[in-house]
Formats: structure tokens, sequence, C-alpha cells
């Protein structure tokens, strides 16, 4: 009788919501993800370990920007203007650094000319391609040399590509939406408090829609480099990577950009009030290092979601 019971008996299928907290329970299961601080300090050690390798493979992208994309000499008429404001608020005023500083950030992304900006941007795509490949390979415990890693990691160029162009659409609610947003509003409301407001509000809105989508799919630039994966692969597997834990991924994320911004801060602008010619080279160092920083940081963070 109960052999026959046990025959008969079937298995019963989960409903969407028991899926839901089995796949919950399953991403609870490895455990917290480590602290923006901590993944700062595994950056730190891995550069301190592998300075040579890492530093070799700046050092040639430095070299690059500064013979086709303008490199430093993009800088100098920002810095003009700079010392100008400076000169014009009586030599060391802290806003007008800071101020500063902020024209250095926006100008950072833009070449001395269109030509310039698009070859800065297609370096920018394959140092990052180089620095993934070699953090994979160094992380792995085998030994690679500058020539190696700039040779041997182009195999993904395509696919890498392609995952971007889906992290530009992703970008389009807040670059295409708070302009239109922000001319609907100026329409129907006179300029005061009350427009500023709701701009403010639509422009956070269409910012945390397109950070929250972008959120796991940083991680795809990521997974799309391993051997034999395809872009929709890739960013499938990040989406359900970074489930059930993606606010706190936010967070961490989120946490990137402002370090950044505040240690070249603390370097740049005490040189913008007191030592002025070593602005541009400064900063333009500093860049350079900025995007291994990034590609280490991101993928010490993709590693951690792994564990």
């Amino acid at each position: 009788m109960v052999k026959g019971e046990k025959e008969g008996s079937r298995t019963r299928k989960l409903t969407r919501g028991q899926k839901k907290q089995v796949s919950k329970k399953e991403a609870q299961k490895h455990g917290r993800l480590p602290g923006s601080f901590r993944l700062t300090w595994r950056v730190f050690g891995t550069t301190r370990t592998y300075w040579k390798p890492l530093g070799g493979i700046v050092l040639v992208y430095l070299i690059l920007n500064i013979i086709f994309a303008s490199g430093i000499s993009s800088l100098s008429s920002t810095v003009n203007n700079i010392k100008a404001n400076l000169e014009a608020s009586g030599g060391r005023d802290f806003s007008e650094a800071l101020s500063g500083f902020g024209s250095l950030v926006g100008s950072a992304g833009a070449g001395g000319s269109q030509t310039a900006s698009i070859l800065q941007s297609i370096l920018i795509i394959l140092e990052s391609l180089v620095i993934i490949w070699a953090l994979r390979q160094l992380l792995a415990g085998n030994k690679v040399g500058v020539k190696q890693a700039y040779y041997q990691s182009m195999t993904p160029l395509i696919p890498f590509l392609l995952v971007i162009a889906v992290i530009f659409i992703q970008l389009l609610p807040l670059s295409l939406g708070a302009p239109i947003f922000g001319e609907i509003l100026s329409a129907i409301f006179s300029a005061g408090g009350l427009l500023s407001v709701l701009f403010v509000l639509v422009l956070g809105a269409l910012a945390a829609w397109s950070f929250y989508m972008i959120s796991s799919s940083i991680f795809a630039l990521y997974i799309v480099t391993l051997p034999d994966m395809q872009p929709r692969q890739a960013l499938r597997s990040a989406k359900n990577l970074v489930r059930y834990r993606r606010w706190p991924l936010m967070r961490k994320v989120a946490f990137l950009p402002l370090f950044i911004l505040l240690v070249m801060a603390v370097v740049v602008v005490p040189l913008i009030l007191f030592v002025s010619f070593l602005v541009a080279p400064a900063f333009y160092l500093l860049s350079m290092l900025a995007i291994l920083f990034v590609h280490a940081y991101l993928y010490s963070l993709y590693r951690s979601l792994l564990e």
C-alpha cells in the first residue's frame, strides 16, 4: 500500500512566489558582500602585488593617449582658464579652486578636437579589455607581460562593444529624458522654485532608473570577456548574479566615482592653489590611474558575487 502511494504520488510544482523565496535563499547563502572600503583595500593590495605588469599597461596607455588623442595638451586651455579665474579672485580662493577642479573633471572626456575625442574613447575601450584580461590572469596565478596583455586581450572586442551599446541604451532615460522633461516643465511652469524642485525630482527618478539597469550590465562587461561567451548570455548571467543583491550592490557601485573624485580633489585642488603648473600633468596621471582603479574595484566586486 505504501509502495502504491509512493508510486502514485506526484511532485508538487512550486508557485511563482515560492520559486522567488527559494532563489532569494540561494542568493543569501553566498553571504554578505564586502564593504566598499574593504573592496578599496583589496584594490590597493592587488595593485601593490602586481604593480609591474599593471603599471606597464597603464604606462603604454598613457603614451598612446598622448600620441593619438592629444593627451595632456587638451587640458591646457582649461588650466589657463582656471589660472585666469584665480587671478581675478585674488589668487587663492578655495571656491574658485573647487570650481576649477569641476571644470577639469568636465573636460576630462573631451579631447582637443572631435577626432581626438573619438580616439580617446577607442583607447579607453581597448585599455579596459587589456586591464580586465590582465586582472583575470594575474588573480588566477598566471604571469602576464605587458606585450602579452595587449596582444591576447582583444579577442572579445565585438561582444564587449555590444554590451557597451546596451549600457548606452540603458542610460537613455537619463541622457535624453532629462532635457525633454526640462523643456516640458519650463513650458508649463514659469521659472521659479516649483520648476526647480520638479526638475530635480524628475532628474533623480530618471537617474535612479538608469542606474538600476546598469548596476547589473556593468558586470556583463567582465562576463563577456570569458571564452565563447555571447553578449546576451553575459547580460542574462549578470542579471541573475545580482538578483536579490542589487540594492547593496548599487551602493557599492555608487561609492566608486565618489571615492575617485574625492581622491583627485584632495590632490589637485591644493595644486591649483599653490603649484598650478603641475595641475595638468597630475590630473592627467590620476585620470590614467582611475581607469585601472575602476576595473580593479569592479572586478573584485564581481569575484565577490561569485563566491
